[in-house]
């Protein structure tokens, strides 16, 4: 068999005068070099998944403060008067829900250029909202809409796909794909002219090692920022979840039926709260307070 084959390769060079061993030649060459640009690229890409995963894990604590919130913003602003409370500035904490939900549904519902969504696409607000502001200075938290989406884009480094300068580890775009090179092979036909075009790919592959390699650095030193940023904030988010929701079983211990033995009190001009009650009010607005300014720097 194996003469059969040796025999078969000394004809077909001698068809093609030669070419099909220069094409085998290169098709060597280029595996060689494919398979370090597989290597980078597929470290790369783990980076990327676990920055969309760390992402994710705090657009779920920021889902969990919403659904809080929705609670707690009835409480501070339909079933009790905020001027009532002994809080500074009851104005400010309702401004703070109002963009706090604009901007958490903006990036829920329409993500960030169509390369992230769902929890990820608001972990990514969440995260730049509370340690990054847009070129202009303006707080993003304060934007919605496609304003939104390019200064969290521009903020992350989002190149040609946002407006402004670059973000975090001098501008990696974590958010966008990174398209892999392909596998090439050609066909024995016009061996001479195959293996030239192959030996120019091998060399296209070569040209693009060095910027492939410091995207690998800036997507581990994204990953490293993002990793520990992130799990900061999941604990901030957290706490306040977990602070909240005691603050309102002391509010209102019973739920429904607390809420309407409160509501009978006030029809009947009688003290509503306890005092205990009355300073768990006080508490939730200041700790709500201090949890959204910090999406509003």
């Amino acid at each position: 068999m194996g003469v059969f084959r040796t025999c078969g390769s000394i004809l077909s060079n001698v068809v093609t005068l030669g070419g099909a061993s220069e094409l085998k030649h290169q098709r060597g060459l280029y595996e060689h070099e494919y398979k370090y640009y597989q290597h980078i690229h597929g470290l790369i890409s783990e980076r990327k998944q676990q920055i969309e995963f760390d992402l994710s894990a705090l657009g779920q604590s920021i889902s969990d403060v919403q659904l809080v919130l929705v609670s707690v913003e009835q409480i501070l602003t339909t079933t009790y008067q905020l001027n009532a409370l002994q809080f500074n500035k009851p104005e400010l904490l309702v401004n703070q829900m109002s963009m706090f939900h604009s901007g958490y549904s903006s990036a829920f519902s329409a993500g960030f250029g169509g390369v992230l969504g769902g929890t990820a696409a608001v972990g990514a607000w969440g995260l730049v909202s509370i340690i990054g502001s847009a070129s202009t200075g303006t707080a993003i938290a304060t934007l919605s809409g496609a304003a939104a989406t390019n200064a969290t884009l521009a903020w992350f480094g989002g190149g040609a796909l946002a407006a402004g300068g670059a973000g975090m580890s001098g501008g990696m775009m974590v958010l966008g794909g990174i398209v892999a090179a392909p596998m090439i092979f050609f066909a024995t036909k016009k061996a001479y002219q195959k293996a030239e075009q192959l030996e120019k790919a091998t060399q296209d592959l070569k040209d693009s090692f060095p910027e492939l390699e410091q995207l690998l650095i800036s997507a581990s030193e994204q990953q490293a920022e993002v990793k520990a940023y992130t799990k900061q904030m999941r604990t901030i988010c957290d706490n306040y979840v977990f602070e909240a929701k005691t603050l309102m079983t002391m509010i209102q211990p019973n739920g429904r039926w607390s809420r309407l033995y409160q509501w009978l009190r006030r029809l009947f001009r009688l003290n509503v709260f306890k005092p205990k009650q009355q300073q768990a009010i006080e508490s939730l607005a200041v700790k709500t307070s201090e949890l959204l300014a910090s999406f509003n720097r």
